[in-house]
């Protein structure tokens, strides 16, 4: 069930400054996209399997995430592809009181304003609290920015405004956004000052424009996904406290923002691996949290026959690099599939 006090907290002060302090846990609905954004860390896209959650299975994993006391959300890949599926589950979950919190959306599907209104006011009906609409230069790129104004405009007035989770820009601002992408100037400046972690699609695409670092350079740097704490290595990214995010797929893993997979459904439940020690979850995670990404890398190196490339961009990027081979001996770690393509 979902909490009550968080629910209270919700009230108070809205998903996006809920989410901040409680951190956030995530269905992963599918990986694939409507979209393919260069910026992806995920390599989402709409040509990868036909691989959603039933609804079901949605609705048993909110129960799973409602258990770790963090803001629960849906995302994918992009959710809306799915409508049928998602609904039905959402439906599921609000009568059991699982209800998520809020869904992520590219906003694709916005297409006219119908639509829009009648797919967030049946989740506002179904208990769900707001909506993060992504817009950014690799969005628009792909995605016409006016469904993102749709988008926001109407989860301000369905839901309110502190339950808006995205871009605040003027309107003339997200209009402008597909120019950043349509110019290669624009693009590497972007690039440069905004540095995406250096994974998936991110790093296929986007590691052209930044600066290239000996893997052993002290100055390389680390990237990670919002990082607050002073630890070593990567201990930020699997240490229960600093977590940003936790999230299960549609194959039932467990995992942070990585592509490392910590444990599955069908065998314990994300708020135990929490209460766990997640950072020594596995002899992999203990060495990036230890050593960091180099350490991962001469891990790979010494034992399975990784080479140490001569240059990377980012830590992560040595990480992607590194797991991609380790993925080869080790697919049940280091997966699934879709992250690793």
């Amino acid at each position: 069930m979902r909490s009550v006090e968080l629910d209270a907290l919700i009230d108070e002060v809205g998903v996006v400054a809920a989410s901040a302090q409680r951190h956030v846990a995530g269905v992963l609905f599918t990986y694939r996209c409507t979209i393919a954004c260069r910026h992806c860390c995920f390599g989402c896209r709409t040509e990868l399997p036909d691989t959603v959650m039933t609804p079901e299975q949605l609705a048993e994993v909110l129960a799973m995430l409602h258990e770790t006391g963090r803001v629960v959300h849906v995302a994918g890949g992009e959710a809306m592809m799915y409508w049928e599926n998602l609904s039905e589950g959402i439906r599921l979950a609000h009568a059991e009181g699982n209800a998520p919190y809020f869904i992520e959306t590219n906003c694709s599907f916005a297409t006219d304003d119908r639509i829009t209104e009648s797919r967030l006011s049946f989740l506002a009906d179904h208990g769900m609290r707001g909506v993060l609409a992504s817009a950014d230069p690799y969005h628009q790129e792909m995605v016409p920015p006016e469904r993102f104004l749709r988008v926001r405009e109407a989860t301000r007035r369905i839901f309110g405004e502190q339950n808006f989770y995205g871009n605040r820009a003027a309107a003339e601002e997200i209009l402008a956004l597909p120019e950043i992408t349509a110019d290669e100037a624009r693009l590497r400046e972007h690039v440069r000052a905004h540095p995406p972690v250096m994974v998936g699609t991110s790093r296929r695409d986007l590691s052209q424009y930044l600066d290239r670092f000996a893997p052993d350079d002290p100055d390389l740097p680390m990237a990670g996904w919002r990082r607050q704490l002073d630890l070593p290595g990567c201990l930020e990214q699997f240490r229960a406290d600093g977590i940003w995010e936790i999230h299960v797929d549609p194959y039932g893993n467990i995992q942070t923002n990585c592509g490392i997979i910590l444990g599955t459904t069908d065998t314990i439940r994300p708020a135990q691996l929490l209460a766990g020690a997640v950072e020594h979850v596995n002899p992999f995670v203990e060495c990036l949290c230890v050593d960091g990404p180099l350490g991962l890398a001469l891990l790979a190196r010494d034992e399975y026959g990784f080479q140490l490339p001569p240059t990377v961009t980012q830590g992560c990027d040595l990480c992607f690099l590194a797991r991609q081979h380790l993925r080869q001996s080790h697919p049940e770690i280091f997966g699934p599939a879709e992250v690793y393509a």
